[in-house]
């Protein structure tokens, strides 16, 4: 395919070419917009669709020229684009403070292709029957241990339920001896992310800045990074005993064992560290907060409730309660916006010609709420997919093409057993019915008070087999 081309339609001439430097944008400061989308991160990106069109420009990548898009056609050619024309590793610049440089995020053109190669494997076949399994386990316990009888934010229960399932994904049946400790320091770093400051490009910043931002205590950066010393400290740990067990596996870190660079040598330990972090970061945050999202509107829509309840309790399928997730991540994909591609060779996409130095961020929350592509969109509709596979343009809550998120079945799954294991043993009483509010969590949208939920033990009603 030629990515020089703008996109055409069959019906349609050839849109005439412009240079990116045409699409209009607000003209706020940087910081205010940093503060718009982490406050508000869907109605800020509406909005500026409004004023401006499905393309516009954005101030907050330092450095680049950051332009949106929305158009379904324009999004899948961005997907189809060669890898060495837009690079994605820039695009994960404010979570390097967690995960590093040497990861699957970071990495672009072959160096990411042989690691996602090395890596799949521990999310497919055997493996993601394992996990399967293991995730309708954890979901029971999980559930079975959340409070009862008082209204409680379940979001923090549901994120720790998710770095459990990752905890799987990536060591197996090899738990580390260190884990309990290593659960808490992750989840004492992942804290950051409910702050401003977990956007702040530290890795770009001098010795003396950090040193003066890490004075703030409020900010949070001191204790993260302490965290941070000791999170390296137990993986290297962890690794360490898996190594000198000598036991295989199908986990995500036997396959990193077991992988190689060009030049014949295993991963070094800090790509092995890097890419088990990826995974408590980008396997866990998205995920805890599509679970959330999915209670809020299934205990604002008592008739998707009811059908969906009906359906569980009669255990003969799951092609409602599929429907319904597939929904959810479409009314609030948790990602609102892909990760960003950086312009390494000029393309021309949507009739703009965008040149070396631009980045380019595909919007999941606007693409979804294009009522052209999905009428009424802000209605919460599961019978939109019944018998309907989502198209990998217009549905993309894991982003696509090349960098589409390795664990979207993980994540898919444990969606589906949360829900199904809450509904089958709970009955949910919501003490406020006003509609939640979107509020950034890094690169992340939750609901703003954490799907805030009183959970009643359920009487009286059949428990599906199976």
């Amino acid at each position: 395919m030629d990515t020089r081309s703008s996109t055409t339609t069959e019906t349609g001439p050839k849109r005439p070419v412009v240079p990116a430097s045409t699409i209009r944008g607000p003209k706020t400061t940087t910081m205010m917009q940093y503060v718009q989308l982490f406050r508000r991160p869907g109605e800020y990106m509406m909005d500026c669709r409004r004023k401006y069109g499905k393309q516009f420009e954005l101030k907050v990548f330092p450095g680049f020229k950051l332009y949106v898009l929305s158009d379904p056609e324009d999004v899948k050619q961005l997907f189809l684009a060669p890898s060495d024309v837009l690079h994605t590793g820039r695009g994960s610049a404010s979570l390097e403070k967690f995960f590093g440089q040497t990861g699957l995020a970071w990495l672009d053109e072959k160096e990411h292709l042989a690691r996602r190669k090395g890596i799949m494997p521990s999310v497919r076949g055997s493996a993601h029957q394992r996990t399967e399994e293991a995730v309708r386990r954890m979901a029971k316990e999980a559930v079975a241990g959340w409070p009862r009888g008082k209204a409680v934010a379940l979001r923090p229960y549901v994120h720790k339920f998710t770095i459990q399932v990752i905890r799987e994904v990536v060591f197996g049946k090899h738990v580390p001896s260190c884990w309990d400790e290593l659960f808490e320091v992750i989840w004492d770093m992942l804290k950051l992310n409910a702050s401003v400051a977990t956007m702040i490009e530290t890795h770009e910043m001098s010795p003396l800045g950090v040193r003066l931002l890490r004075a703030i205590k409020p900010l949070g950066l001191d204790r993260f990074f302490k965290n941070r010393d000791r999170c390296d400290q137990l993986i290297a740990q962890a690794i360490a005993e898996r190594v000198n067990s000598g036991e295989p596996g199908d986990d995500m870190l036997a396959m990193m064992l077991g992988m190689t660079t060009e030049d014949g040598s295993p991963l070094s330990a800090v790509e092995l560290r890097d890419e088990i972090m990826t995974m408590f970061v980008a396997g866990t945050e998205t995920t805890a907060a599509a679970i959330c999202w999915s209670l809020e509107h299934l205990t604002r829509e008592p008739a998707v409730f009811q059908r969906l309840l009906a359906e569980i309790d009669e255990g003969a399928g799951d092609e409602y309660l599929t429907a319904t997730v597939i929904e959810s991540l479409r009314r609030w994909p948790p990602n609102p916006h892909i990760i960003p591609r950086e312009v390494v060779k000029p393309i021309e996409i949507g009739g703009v010609r965008y040149e070396p130095g631009c980045m380019l961020w595909a919007s999941a929350y606007l693409v979804h709420h294009d009522p052209k592509v999905y009428p009424d969109p802000y209605e919460f509709r599961p019978e939109r997919f019944l018998g309907v596979k989502p198209s990998t343009s217009t549905w993309i809550p894991f982003g696509g093409g090349r960098v589409r998120c390795l664990g979207d079945r993980i994540a898919m799954v444990e969606m589906k057993e949360v829900l199904r294991e809450l509904l089958t043993t709970c009955d949910l009483h919501r003490p406020d019915m006003t509609p939640e509010v979107p509020v950034g969590r890094s690169v992340t949208m939750t609901p703003k008070r954490g799907a805030q939920l009183e959970l009643r033990p359920r009487k009286n009603r059949p428990r599906p087999t199976g």
